[in-house]
């Protein structure tokens, strides 16, 4: 038996367990038995039908993707319909004695936790190591009972639940199709592998109409954002990551695509570090540091669901768009490049000096200064790989 794979396995096994008593002891025996049924359906089907083979990422990443995708989709439907506090009321024994289901805790425990898990798991899966497989068990059978789950607490409770036009029954329908379909394909896997086909550089009538388009969602976004903040501090910070970004795509990526199998396993290593980060601004409240140094008022309902919410769906979103190599893909994977290494930074040298001028104090920690820096490890990365490209592209073209 190959060691590389005892090892995985060993790993998969502790990791599992340990992180069943972590949830056991701090949550409550209701999510440590949906993550122990999700490990064991995992690990069983893994064993079974995956354990000595490496994943067929072409068939089963792009599925993959939108299950994490929707699952977002799934939790911005919770959170409008104040899910956290109808299941804190409605499923209490299910809870550890002094656990608080508040936004924040459910949030971190709820939505963040197995969003990380499910984009370091894309990751794996992604480069094709075995391990991978394992992941795509766990994210199909994850995303399967989270919707069995909300058509349980829903429909189960009709006359109670904020339903809004039965959004949440919809998407939970649609990822438990997609769960299941991801199994299927992992019990019957295709015996080749999809390749892509050449893909054309686009034109610049195209390019120009993407323009057009990206820099109306940049400025919608950004009065959205101003609005909401006030301050032209935080705003200026993700409208310039974004017209970088948008620079960098018409000079790079535009003409030909980044290549999918180099820049989407980074951009799901960098998505997964980020959502850390994201976990660490919800828990300090990054939004109340920011209203403290403008002066202006930005709310946690807002906070959550621009930033934590349907700002992830759309970056996540990128993912899949940039393994199929559209336009939108790449254009967000440099938005995220460019945030992640110039905006990152401003947590240690921006955020905190501020507050020193204005407020008269010392340096001192910033909501999301500790993770802040780690985004930029696979943003520098993805900015080598695609740069050596267009530099190798130059030079076949000039040989031409």
């Amino acid at each position: 038996m190959d060691t590389s794979n005892i090892k995985s396995l060993l790993t998969v096994i502790s990791i599992s367990i340990t992180l069943s008593v972590l949830l056991l002891i701090h949550v409550g025996w209701g999510i440590s038995v949906e993550y122990g049924l999700v490990n064991g359906l995992a690990l069983v089907g893994w064993l079974t039908y995956s354990y000595r083979s490496a994943p067929r990422i072409d068939s089963l990443l792009p599925v993959y993707i939108i299950c994490i995708v929707l699952l977002i989709a799934l939790n911005t439907l919770r959170y409008t319909s104040m899910y956290a506090s109808f299941i804190a009321i409605h499923y209490s024994a299910g809870f550890a004695n002094g656990f608080v289901m508040s936004h924040t805790y459910w949030f971190i425990w709820m939505v963040g936790l197995p969003v990380v898990i499910l984009l370091f798991g894309g990751y794996f899966l992604s480069k094709g190591y075995t391990v991978g497989a394992f992941f795509a068990w766990w994210g199909y059978a994850y995303v399967a009972v989270e919707s069995v789950i909300q058509l349980i607490v829903e429909l189960g409770h009709y006359s109670l639940y904020m339903h809004h036009y039965f959004g949440g029954v919809w998407v939970a329908m649609l990822l438990f199709y997609l769960g299941s379909t991801g199994i299927l394909k992992l019990i019957r896997p295709q015996e080749q592998a999809i390749h892509y086909e050449s893909i054309q550089p686009l034109s610049r009538r195209k390019k120009n109409l993407w323009t057009i388009l990206i820099v109306t969602c940049i400025a919608i976004y950004g009065m959205t954002f101003y609005t909401q903040t006030g301050s032209l501090l935080p705003v200026g910070v993700i409208i310039g990551s974004m017209m970088g970004g948008l620079v960098c795509w018409r000079k790079t990526t535009s003409y030909l695509p980044a290549d999918p199998y180099t820049v989407v396993p980074l951009y799901l290593l960098l998505q997964a570090l980020f959502y850390i980060h994201v976990g660490e601004e919800v828990l300090t409240h990054f939004n109340q540091g920011i209203a403290s140094i403008t002066g202006q008022t930005w709310t946690d309902r807002d906070f959550d669901y621009l930033i934590t919410l349907i700002g992830p769906f759309f970056w996540i979103l990128g993912a899949y768009s940039l393994w199929k190599r559209q336009a939108f893909g790449n254009f967000i994977l440099w938005f995220m490049i460019v945030g992640m290494i110039l905006g990152e930074p401003t947590h240690l040298l921006v955020f905190p000096i501020v507050r020193m001028v204005q407020e008269g104090v010392g340096y001192e920690y910033f909501s999301g200064m500790y993770t802040s820096l780690f985004p930029m490890i696979p943003a520098i990365l993805s900015l080598i790989v695609i740069v050596k490209d267009r530099l190798k592209q130059k030079e076949m073209m000039s040989h031409d």
